[in-house]
């Protein structure tokens, strides 16, 4: 649908000031993974579950991941803007080739109109020809991070016959529960802090290297991450998953040496590695650097490091 206009008694019209941009809506069911005794799959109200999937992602606890539906090695880099407040959030979804090469996602999961849950597709000409793609991406990112917990969420297009008014109840819905938020759950920073540190790390890659390596580089894990990674926050996210509740060296070094031998990274000091996740004490200079010699054979019929390696995807991050 063309996006509903506020404006009480007018039709939407690409003349009218008030008429929002190319939009199309989606309801949000949640469905539980067990058939009932007749078959079939009955509704669930576990909205907690996806609320929770957010809260993850947006804390880079286990990231959403966005791949086209047709092409999984064709990855997607998702932004919030603000803070996502209980299942509520305004996303930009897309691969940022060029400009405007995005599109705006409304998600609403307590809404006060509509009641039911469902989710806004804005802006999605440039990036993409259908915005039932760009569904099917967030709908199979979700059930991907719920997968295990008994529950699977299912979009479905939606064209009510009457003038829905999203944008109003986005907003809305957004006060509210900020409202009900704990402290804890809202990151307070605007977009002038965004712009501060996106505008350091602009003037830091312009900085004139110093023989081998720059000068920060023996304490950044960022700057081992090989050229041929376009999606390094994609990569980021997924090593600071598998590293930062372990407490032995080979569970810590597990991952790092699985991107090793993928070619995602290439060797890596033992400042960056502790400077990101502080395992002082955990591990010694000498155990890591033979994690990270390429001469030493790690992980050799190590059955983890084999499952490991079988679910990960290099074609996600190239």
């Amino acid at each position: 649908m063309e996006g509903a206009c506020l404006a009480r008694g007018k039709e939407t019209s690409a003349h009218c000031s008030q008429c929002f941009r190319k939009s199309k809506l989606y309801k949000m069911r949640l469905f539980n993974t067990h058939p009932t005794l007749f078959g079939d799959y009955s509704n669930s109200n576990q909205w907690d579950l996806p609320v929770k999937a957010m809260k993850d992602d947006f804390l880079k606890r286990e990231t959403l991941v966005f791949r086209h539906p047709n092409d999984s090695g064709k990855a997607y880099v998702r932004h919030y803007i603000g803070s996502p407040v209980n299942g509520n959030a305004f996303l930009m979804v897309g691969q940022f080739k060029k400009d405007m090469d995005f599109a705006f996602i409304r998600i609403v999961m307590k809404s006060k109109i509509y009641v039911e849950p469902y989710i806004v597709v804005e802006k999605y000409s440039q990036s993409f020809r259908n915005p039932d793609i760009l569904a099917k991406m967030v709908e199979r990112a979700f059930n991907w991070v719920l997968r295990g917990k008994g529950v699977v969420i299912k979009l479905e297009p939606w064209e009510p016959d009457e003038q829905v008014m999203w944008l109003l109840d986005y907003e809305e819905s957004y006060l509210i529960e900020m409202e009900k938020a704990r402290k804890e759950d809202l990151i307070m920073v605007g977009y002038e802090d965004a712009l501060e540190y996106y505008m350091k790390q602009q003037e830091e890659q312009k900085q004139p290297k110093k023989g081998k390596k720059s000068a920060n580089k023996t304490d950044r894990v960022e700057n081992y991450i090989s050229k041929k990674v376009r999606h390094r926050d994609l990569l980021l996210a997924w090593l600071d998953e598998n590293v930062k509740d372990k407490e032995t060296p080979i569970d810590m070094m597990r991952p790092v040496r699985l991107l090793m031998n993928n070619r995602l990274i290439t060797g890596m000091s033992f400042s960056a590695f502790n400077a990101r996740y502080h395992k002082e004490g955990l591990i010694s200079v000498s155990s890591f650097n033979n994690y990270t010699n390429d001469k030493y054979v790690c992980f050799e019929n190590d059955m983890i490091y084999d499952d490991m390696e079988k679910n990960f995807e290099v074609g996600m991050y190239i």
